[in-house]
């Protein structure tokens, strides 16, 4: 089916994550990629490269599609808004991350075009011929690509683009561009290819997106597009996407990555997660990116960022044991992303697996010194080491509730009090202990906290809740009226009264 429609823009709010860095020292430089030097026997000449790879690449075996920018030779042009443009959508899981290939300009107009500007045949399709048989071939070689190519085509390169389209449509599945018939001499030649090639029955799966009404979109070079967009609408290729972007006022000179960032948005539509969508667990985010790799043509890998938030979901409806799969699923899959041992060692915490939780805590420490996770883990090394709520936490796990009360009164006995009584350690300990499914002993703990610390509406309130979640109605409103006395200020105590009955 084709398309054709005006973009309009949307806006989005992006979610903060953990974005590991290196330290850097004074004087380092600021680096978005690398050089690299490709002889081409077909052009008889080194062609230089841009080349950036997505976070984490090295501490990866995942592969990745490839975006290719004609135009690409300058650092700070295209390139550098490219790596922008893919880093910021990506984050957001608005499109997958790629490898970013910026190819130099030698002479431009002798490589994109068919028809030069003085009547005679140009390079393009030599220049087709290089990527089809050596710089494709080079960057496959080189790096972990997906077999899912897109093309930025500015300026000449949109000519250039729209013919390698019609020569050879399975090299790129994405064609983002401008208005290819600024270039006089291209018009009749292009329109000729373009009627002998729509004209043909067969399935064009591509996606082209052009945006027009530039400075240098005069009257003719839009009479040429209406032209080329009829051509497309009476032709007879099936699936084939074309898109018009005009822009809502004339740019003057080059236009910054022309449509880049709207174009990824409209062809990766569905990538972001539906937001309505409630999943039980992690085998539903892989039911929904592979039928989304049958879409895309390539196998789709569920975005880093999206894994994170949708085990954030799962923890919060307390499908905890479903949330430590996808966060450990992170680990292996994107081990450079520091959110999943934050969460891995926090949920290993509660549930009482300290070893795991000091190890994850470490493991995120080992990639980026972080202050609120070094207090996290020097915290609970003390926890283990002198809080009287661990001896009696290690006593209920290994021999139940009332060895856990025994110790607890041994310990309060002891003269020496060799280790300490915290009223946040005992009512941490409560909730784990609530999240172990331990709703018993949970109270029991409690009721420890309240005899320490019989002035603390924030132990009376815990209590509360304990006895609520267990069903124990009366006890519940007693404590919560407790806990009110003592400060008249606590507003969760009177909305839980409200809920039990009690005005």
């Amino acid at each position: 089916m084709i398309t054709i429609k005006k973009i309009i823009i949307t806006l989005m709010t992006l979610v903060i994550f953990i974005i590991p860095s290196l330290a850097q020292e004074d004087g380092d430089p600021v680096s978005i990629g690398k050089y690299r030097i490709l002889h081409s026997q077909i052009l008889n000449e080194d062609r230089t490269l841009l080349v950036n790879l997505p976070r984490g690449y090295d501490e990866t075996t995942n592969s990745y599609p490839v975006l290719y920018i004609l135009y690409g030779g300058n650092p700070q042009g295209y390139f550098a808004e490219a790596v922008h443009i893919v880093a910021r959508l990506h984050e957001a899981s608005r499109i997958p991350d790629m490898i970013i290939i910026g190819v130099m300009n030698t002479d431009r107009y002798r490589d994109c075009l068919p028809i030069n500007r003085n009547g005679e045949p140009g390079g393009a399709d030599n220049f087709l011929k290089f990527f089809t048989e050596e710089l494709i071939p080079f960057v496959d070689k080189s790096y972990r690509t997906k077999k899912f190519r897109i093309l930025l085509g500015p300026q000449a390169g949109a000519a250039f683009s729209v013919y390698a389209l019609m020569e050879n449509p399975e090299l790129f599945r994405v064609n983002i561009i401008t208005n290819p018939f600024w270039i006089r001499s291209n018009r009749e030649y292009m329109l000729t290819k373009a009627n002998d090639f729509f004209s043909k029955e067969g399935l064009l799966d591509n996606f082209l997106f052009m945006t027009n009404n530039t400075s240098s979109d005069n009257e003719a070079t839009m009479e040429y597009l209406q032209k080329f967009t009829a051509i497309v609408e009476e032709g007879k290729k099936r699936d084939f996407t074309l898109i018009l972007n005009p822009l809502e006022k004339k740019e003057v000179g080059i236009i910054s990555s022309p449509g880049l960032r709207k174009g990824l948005e409209t062809f990766f539509e569905e990538y972001q997660f539906p937001k309505e969508i409630e999943i039980d667990g992690l085998e539903d985010l892989k039911k929904y990116y592979h039928n989304l790799s049958q879409n895309y043509g390539y196998e789709v890998d569920i975005p880093e960022f999206t894994l994170v938030r949708q085990g954030d979901k799962l923890e919060e409806r307390d499908k905890l044991e479903e949330a430590k799969i996808v966060f450990e699923y992170i680990v292996e899959k994107y081990p450079h992303d520091l959110n999943s041992y934050a969460r891995l060692a926090d949920l290993h915490r509660r549930w009482g697996n300290y070893d795991l939780s000091l190890k994850y805590y470490e493991q995120f420490l080992e990639r980026r010194q972080m202050p609120f996770i070094q207090r996290r883990l020097i915290s609970l090394k003390k926890y283990i080491n002198e809080s009287a709520a661990y001896a009696v936490e290690k006593a209920i796990t290994n021999s139940g509730i009332d060895a856990g009360i025994a110790k607890y009164q041994q310990l309060k006995s002891d003269d020496q009090k060799k280790l300490y009584f915290s009223e946040n350690d005992f009512n941490s300990l409560g909730y784990n202990l609530i999240a172990r499914g331990k709703i018993e002993a949970a109270i029991k703990v409690f009721k420890m906290n309240v005899e320490m610390n019989p002035k603390s509406a924030n132990a009376y309130d815990s209590l509360g809740e304990a006895y609520m979640k267990n069903g124990d109605t009366e006890l519940a409103i007693k404590n919560y009226k407790k806990s009110l006395e003592l400060n008249p200020d606590n507003s969760n105590a009177l909305e839980m009264l409200k809920k039990l009955g009690k005005n």
